[in-house]
């Protein structure tokens, strides 16, 4: 699923967190600080789990798989060299969190939410889908759009030693060494308030580093099959540009609202179309329809753009 994978909340449980804006209530910290140790709790060590009889030989190889991929990534790509991702969690679900993107009806500007110790970021993550499907509606209801997107993996920037989860690996060797890879630039380097640098920085990381793993394990399909994927996003990103081009636009016009909302819809209908017949040439219709296709509007073009937009200037 494209971006989707990408999109790694930010979810900062420690007990400062207690000082978070008025974006935040008591019992959202309440939430993420119980799912958060909750998960920390479940933590085993990889290495341990290699001398357990129990587990098969193949996850094993998995297993192995990670630890490789976590040197890798500190020896050859200079990341950070701690205990992040080398303990592993088994959860009983595709999607460890959900996370909730929202803008007004007439904008391109994401709302943001600010928490003391990483600031503000252009969405709301919840371990639990009721929770932020109830929260999305409150959004709705106050005449935001909103996307909510579900998420196989989380971190913590660094202030915990976060592991690798079932959902994670669940996604395959390429994007599970993005994801590590993504999570590690985090700590490698983050500035709070800049989500979109953030997110670029630790994205263009992620894939240059992907590059570098395949080849260091002689992986030269898995490299070419890579290598094509990107180009194709890069195809598919020009069209949501082009989108977010004449949406800004449009959005900025003086014109009566009922002629706005006209040249609104008329511009996802284009997109629509123009989007249908790319994802037709390339194959890749059924992969990418329910990202691209499905309940496109403003908080969904914010998170393409807070995790894609900067990429081209670092790579």
């Amino acid at each position: 699923m494209l971006l989707i994978k990408t999109i790694l909340t930010r979810i900062l449980i420690i007990t400062s967190m207690l000082l978070v804006s008025s974006c935040s209530s008591l019992g959202y910290i309440a939430h993420t600080t119980s799912g958060h140790l909750q998960l920390m709790s479940q933590r085993q060590p990889i290495k341990t789990l290699l001398n357990d009889d129990a587990i098969q030989k193949k996850q094993k190889q998995t297993l192995n798989t990670i630890l490789r991929m976590r040197e890798f990534a500190s020896r050859d790509l200079l990341l950070p060299d701690n205990k992040s991702y080398t303990s592993y969690v088994e959860i009983d679900r595709d999607y460890v969190t959900w996370v909730v993107f929202a803008a007004e009806k007439y904008s391109l500007q994401a709302k943001q939410w600010c928490f003391w110790v990483i600031g503000c970021v252009p969405y709301r993550g919840y371990f639990d889908k009721d929770k932020a499907q109830s929260f999305s509606a409150k959004l709705e209801d106050q005449d935001y759009e909103v996307y909510l997107a579900p998420v196989p993996a989380y971190s913590t920037l660094g202030w915990f030693s976060d592991p690798v989860l079932s959902s994670m690996v669940n996604r395959g060797q390429v994007t599970l060494a993005e994801y590590i890879f993504h999570e590690l630039a985090h700590q490698k380097l983050y500035i709070k308030n800049d989500a979109k640098f953030n997110e670029a920085f630790a994205t263009s990381v992620a894939q240059i580093g992907v590059n570098r793993w395949l080849t260091h394990e002689g992986q030269k399909q898995a490299m070419q099959t890579y290598l094509q994927t990107n180009r194709h996003k890069q195809e598919i990103y020009k069209i949501i540009d082009e989108l977010k081009r004449q949406l800004q636009a449009i959005y900025v016009s003086s014109i009566d609202t009922n002629i706005k909302q006209q040249k609104k819809t008329q511009a996802f209908d284009n997109y629509q179309q123009a989007m249908s017949r790319k994802l037709y040439a390339l194959n890749k219709y059924k992969t990418y329809e329910t990202w691209l296709l499905h309940g496109m509007n403003n908080a969904k073009l914010n998170a393409y753009a807070t995790y894609q937009e900067l990429v081209p200037k670092f790579i």
